[in-house]
């Protein structure tokens, strides 16, 4: 029998970025994802995070999470697995067979397996590893997207499949760095741009910027936090033009060849160049979107001839003259909208508009506190009319939740109104 383990850790290119709550809030996430047994870390505020969405879980007749929990020895989940193996192996059954769903397969992902592997357990990840140094051309990341400074005639993967993305360059230290930015304003006659290192997520370490000046500051910046290195090297950085006339920003999910995204489209909510959730039909779907799909996917196939290429997403904008492009693609790992559509498939809503949003302030409070109030407010998620709002994520320091329904942000505005005049949430 095959038995599904969710594992999210954090990964390492996260430690420095400066959203330190990646070590906790990953993890948490993880429970909203179904598996046959899930691992979190062990810390008091996700153990009564658990036991409560447990009990919300079993209110409206969905599985409760088993869960394992791991001593909080370590920033990464998967090191302080392997630091703590006896844990996982004592509730493991030899006649079983274990995939695993981490938030990314990565080496160290790989260590507390292959040690599995060795004692004879029949367990595998389920998505291939994460590539870093070792294929710095991969388009599962930012490296394989734009022309590199170091080899200017070699065509991007975008290049090669016909993909709309924007005028881009790439370089490694920070005399290729500043080369990439002016080969960016000579062929954009801008000077604005976003700088991106090749290995990140959720936007913690992206920046605008609008002169040499600008990019040097906030180069050595990440350099001080130790958020350009990388296994002992300097992770490269993509200069990417900035696009004015962007009208809205979009995403479409996908696992392994197969589009994910009910209708093939999200509209993604972002704030200060962070990630702040999701939103799901309720708007038309352009024919447009289909054919990039088809051309990634058909590309990505080719790149990793017709291997298993996992879970991931791709990140788009829409400017004024109608026109889409791509701007990043996040491969080889989950995405943040991936938990809100499998929460939309559990709870029978996947047809109907839904969306998540992060929590405006600080979370001050736990699940159940906030639950309360949905439910004498009416809002909280009802299996009977398949409307209200239910928790992507809910514990002091992390919040995000997901709403449905025929008004789902004008449901989340309202929560968090009254979590914010009851102090639940600490805004400014």
């Amino acid at each position: 029998m095959e038995r599904k383990i969710i594992s999210q850790s954090s990964l390492r290119e996260f430690a420095h970025d400066g959203d330190d709550l990646d070590k906790y809030y990953l993890p948490a996430r993880g429970l909203i994802l179904p598996g046959d047994i899930h691992l979190l870390t062990e810390n008091d505020l996700l153990i009564n995070y658990k036991n409560q969405l447990n009990g919300i879980l079993s209110s409206i007749n969905l599985p409760q999470r088993k869960t394992i929990f791991i001593p909080d020895s370590d920033y990464l989940l998967d090191l302080a697995i392997l630091q703590h193996i006896s844990l996982l192996k004592n509730n493991l059954n030899w006649e079983n067979v274990y995939s695993v769903y981490p938030y990314a397969t990565t080496e160290e992902t790989l260590q507390w397996i292959n040690k599995l592997q060795n004692e004879k357990f029949n367990i595998y990840p389920a998505i291939p590893k994460k590539t870093y140094f070792e294929d710095l051309y991969h388009p599962a990341h930012r490296g394989g997207w734009g022309r590199w400074v170091k080899q200017p005639d070699i065509a991007s993967f975008a290049e090669e499949n016909n993909l709309p993305y924007p005028t881009s360059w790439i370089g490694q230290g920070l005399d290729q760095v500043i080369e990439a930015y002016q080969r960016v304003c000579q062929d954009s006659k801008q000077t604005e741009a976003f700088f991106k290192p090749i290995f990140s997520a959720g936007g913690f370490t992206l920046a605008k910027i609008s002169s040499k000046e600008e990019l040097i500051q906030h180069y050595e910046k990440l350099k001080e936090q130790s958020a350009l290195n990388f296994d002992g090297q300097e992770i490269p950085v993509e200069v990417q033009v900035f696009l004015p006339n962007i009208e809205e920003l979009y995403s479409f999910q996908y696992t392994n060849d197969r589009l994910l995204t009910p209708r093939g489209l999200s509209k993604q909510i972002i704030k200060n160049n962070q990630w702040q959730g999701n939103y799901f039909n309720g708007f038309s779907i352009p024919e447009a979107i289909i054919t990039i799909w088809e051309k990634f996917k058909n590309g990505y196939q080719t790149y990793l001839d017709n291997s298993n290429f996992g879970w991931g997403g791709v990140d788009l904008a829409k400017t004024h003259n109608n026109q889409w492009t791509i701007l990043e693609h996040n491969g080889l790992r989950i995405t943040g909208a991936h938990p809100a559509i499998s929460l939309a498939q559990q709870l029978e809503v996947i047809e109907q508009p839904f969306m998540t949003l992060k929590s405006p302030g600080d979370v001050n409070s736990d699940l159940i506190t906030i639950w309360t109030v949905l439910k004498q407010n009416k809002l909280a998620f009802d299996s009977s009319t398949k409307k209200g709002i239910f928790p992507i994520v809910w514990f002091p320091g992390s919040g995000m939740l997901f709403s449905t329904g025929d008004k789902p942000y004008q449901q989340l505005e309202t929560a968090y109104n009254l979590f914010a005049k009851e102090n639940y949430i600490l805004t400014c």
